[in-house]
């Protein structure tokens, strides 16, 4: 859908504020820019406002056709760069190669929910604050965060790294050296870091001691894969430039991984019902929790999807969720961790780049400590999801003394 775009839906009206697919029907067209992150108050429209639309079919003028960017390499200029980073930069990093995907991202933007803004910010947060931790950085600096290994980077000036969360093998060229995860390590002037293939998780978290001097959009550095906020991915080309770190900041010591990701082991994430569980009823909630699931190649940023398992595996009575109720639901507020059902039965697992608002039940809601196990597992992945007290995360009915942090099972 073009951006500007004037649709309905049952009792509901939107416009579309930039372009993205959709598929309400269209009636109409406004040239008035719903959003704009350089204005004070980047949303035009906001809840409970009241919006009236006016026909001006004759003075409609077709937009003149915007000149394309893509396949041209980022390089983040002076307009990009935060106050103090100089451009191009005496210190920095250059993306060689940025292999399937990399973004960058730092905590999010919370609290921005009434905007249609979710909050975004690193998949696996555990292992992107243990990367700044690593480097002396403050645990809200942006870091990359690369899908799957294959990021290639250069060193402009001599620069500390560390690099956490998925298991890759490290190279630097050319010296030779071949430096260890979960510890910061040198990367001089000139010098490349070559990141192999992921082993184990999807998400590894490349952080740089100092700070990566890319301007801020609603007080974050992060890539909303959904909203389009932030800086676009990272290419071949990208320099991103590196500001002084903070005085008295020292790297940390070597540490254990945040990983909760191993091959070939069950993930077993934790969930609270509801709040729309009464849909599917008591019998929805069992098969939710009694069959297996396995992760499908589908998923990204925006939700884990599921999938039933082969036909051929020891699961012989697999079945998609059913509802027990007729209609629809209005829009609802979402949350990351929501269980969303669409009408396959394969429910949805909402990530950080999630709507905010979503039209299908939720069954439950994955406990947030166990959202960083779930964003690192690979297609294929065996999930079991069990029921837990909300207020322990203990197994219900349990008398607590059961220990389910790990989240994995042989």
């Amino acid at each position: 859908m073009p951006a500007g775009a004037v649709a309905l839906a049952g009792g509901y009206s939107a416009v579309y504020p930039r372009k993205s697919p959709g598929g309400w029907q269209l009636i109409g067209h406004t040239d008035i820019v719903l959003w704009d992150v350089g204005r004070p108050d980047p949303a035009l429209i906001r809840p409970q406002d009241r919006v009236r639309f006016t026909a001006v079919r004759n003075s409609i003028v077709p937009a003149a056709a915007q000149p394309s960017s893509a396949g041209q390499p980022i390089h983040f200029k002076a307009e990009d760069a935060a106050p103090g980073t100089a451009v191009p930069p005496v210190s920095g990093l250059e993306v060689v190669s940025a292999g399937l995907r990399s973004l960058l991202q730092d905590l999010g933007r919370p609290g921005l929910g009434n905007l249609g803004v979710s909050t975004s910010g690193s998949l696996d947060q555990p292992s992107a604050r243990q990367a700044n931790r690593l480097v002396g950085n403050d645990a809200g600096e942006a870091v990359i965060e690369n899908l799957l290994g294959g990021l290639v980077l250069r060193a402009h000036g001599d620069q500390v790294l560390s690099v956490t969360g998925a298991r890759v093998d490290l190279s630097i060229t050319p010296s030779g050296r071949r430096p260890a995860q979960d510890m910061p390590f040198a990367l001089l002037d000139g010098e490349t870091l070559t990141l192999g293939p992921a082993t184990a998780g999807l998400h590894t978290y490349v952080a740089v001691r100092g700070w990566i001097g890319i301007k801020a959009e609603l007080g974050s550095r992060s890539t909303d894969t959904m909203s389009g906020l932030g800086p676009p991915p990272l290419e071949a080309g990208s320099v991103l430039p590196v500001g002084d770190t903070t005085r008295g900041r020292v790297v940390g010591a070597p540490e254990p991984s945040t990983l909760r990701v191993s091959p070939d082991q069950v993930a077993v994430l934790r969930i609270t019902p509801g709040p729309r569980d009464d849909w599917f009823g008591s019998a929805g909630l069992d098969r939710l929790t009694c069959q297996d699931w396995l992760s499908s190649s589908a998923s990204d940023r925006i939700g884990l999807r599921l999938q039933l398992p082969d036909a051929g595996s020891s699961q012989v009575n697999s079945a998609p969720l059913e509802r027990i109720r007729d209609g629809e639901l209005q829009s609802e507020g979402t949350v990351a961790g929501a269980l969303q059902v669409p009408p396959s039965g394969l429910p949805v697992l909402f990530l950080a780049d999630h709507p905010v608002t979503g039209g299908y039940p939720v069954i439950a809601a994955v406990v947030p400590e166990d959202l960083p196990l779930a964003a690192q597992l690979p297609p294929g992945t065996t999930v079991r999801f069990v029921v837990v007290d909300p207020d322990t995360l203990q197994p219900a009915g349990s008398s607590g003394i059961q220990n389910q942090s790990e989240g994995l099972h042989p």
